[in-house]
């Protein structure tokens, strides 16, 4: 997905989200002011059927006007209009500016200044005197008035989910395409690296072939050498690979056994002789660590080690120069290999020991690799609960150290 494309379906996501919250603002005020108009409507109607029915009782009545009878009629006819509320109500005289009545004292200030307030005539007599039925639902608001904000609050959140899972989205789709692209490289890189030892080892036998070069021991050695070298190489590369997706496995498991890491740094760079023979390098070794005898899976600890000088060999230019030393720390082994290659910037570092990840090697054309060593030599010093470290400067070379416990 190209970046412009991303930038696009953002900017269209932000811009329709934004536009979601403002309709959603509005439509909830229109709601409110609907809502609030029409509970107006229905208090206004039920009123009108009571103040009826009061004015149309016998005029000039000399029975007492009964307050209570009044709450009953204005509840039914609240009910009757659709309002399931039970308000306060008061009669006031407004000649003396008194209540002559209220169903709870302690609300009359609440009624005062209440809108709900209705003119009428009790037992329809003509008085001087202004006589007004009051209402006030203070504990009956509607929801919407009670929390104006709490549905735009809602769908903002909503959208931020929505955001967010959108966001995710893309992050997804970019990873898969990324990973599709990595493991594309890694098929071809698979391909050329296998092709190599393979065209070496065919070629050298049709050298063994020729007469007069098998006759020639040192020729012939140094053909079997390079055989030998080949095919240990292309055998590290598949049992990598192979390993490498066995530890994907729940049910991946090693065979632990007590191995001397000096022993087997030994032989693993012994492995190493005619190729750095062959571009005039060379290894340094300090093994000086005393005990040396650790409990660890020997093949995965070999390919371990192999991993690491083959990187230090294939990303040093001109003739490579490695420095490899073990030493104990503590409860630790540790193993150190440096070399004064290209060295790996602070960037890659972060990432150097992700699967499929390749570090940019610069002005070195001819090396070539999966991107799953270094995965392979993190996953194996993790199974082993140890921890591996890289210090490293561009131009200046890597040392990897590992550090593996003694005990489990």
């Amino acid at each position: 997905m190209k970046r412009w494309f991303r930038v696009f379906i953002i900017s269209v996501f932000a811009l329709a989200a934004v536009s979601l919250v403002v309709i959603q603002f509005v439509q909830t005020r229109r709601t409110f002011s609907i809502s609030d108009n029409m509970f107006s409507v229905s208090v206004g109607n039920a009123m009108e059927s009571v103040i009826r029915q009061l004015d149309g009782e016998k005029p000039y009545s000399t029975a007492p006007f009964s307050y209570q009878e009044l709450d009953s009629i204005i509840v039914e006819e609240l009910i009757v209009n659709g309002i399931d509320m039970h308000p306060v109500i008061g009669v006031y005289d407004g000649s003396q500016g008194s209540f002559l009545y209220s169903s709870d004292p302690s609300r009359e200030g609440d009624l005062e200044y209440s809108p709900y307030r209705y003119s009428f005539r009790p037992h329809g007599v003509v008085s001087n005197n202004q006589f007004f039925i009051i209402l006030s639902f203070p504990n009956t608001e509607l929801f919407l008035q009670r929390n104006p904000n709490l549905y735009l609050y809602m769908s903002i959140f909503l959208i931020l989910v929505v955001a967010i899972m959108f966001i995710l989205s893309l992050r997804t789709i970019a990873n898969q395409r990324k990973l599709d692209q990595m493991k594309n490289e890694f098929i071809n890189n698979m391909t050329h690296e296998i092709k190599t030892p393979i065209s070496t080892i065919s070629l050298a036998c049709e050298m063994l072939s020729d007469e007069t070069i098998s006759q020639d021991s040192a020729s012939r050695a140094n053909f079997i050498g390079i055989v030998a070298d080949e095919n240990q190489r292309m055998r590290l590369l598949v049992e990598t690979i192979l390993q490498s997706a066995k530890m994907g496995n729940k049910n991946f498991s090693m065979n632990p056994k007590e191995i001397d890491i000096n022993a087997l740094v030994d032989k693993v760079l012994n492995s190493f002789k005619l190729t750095l023979a062959n571009r005039n390098g060379g290894v340094e070794r300090h093994l000086d660590a005393s005990p040396s005898v650790i409990v660890a899976d020997e093949l995965h600890m070999t390919n371990l080690i192999y991993n690491l000088v083959d990187n230090g060999i294939k990303y040093s230019t001109g003739a490579p120069q490695l420095v490899v030393s073990t030493a104990v720390d503590g409860h630790n082994l540790l193993l150190r290999i440096q070399d004064h290659g290209i060295g790996i910037s602070k960037a890659d570092q972060r990432h150097i020991f992700e699967k499929f990840y390749r570090v940019s090697t610069g002005n070195v054309h001819n090396v070539k690799g999966f991107g799953i060593g270094l995965n392979y030599v993190a996953q194996v010093v993790r199974l082993h609960h140890g921890h591996i470290s890289v210090d490293s400067e561009p131009g200046q070379g890597t040392t990897f150290t590992v550090s593996l416990p003694f005990k489990k």
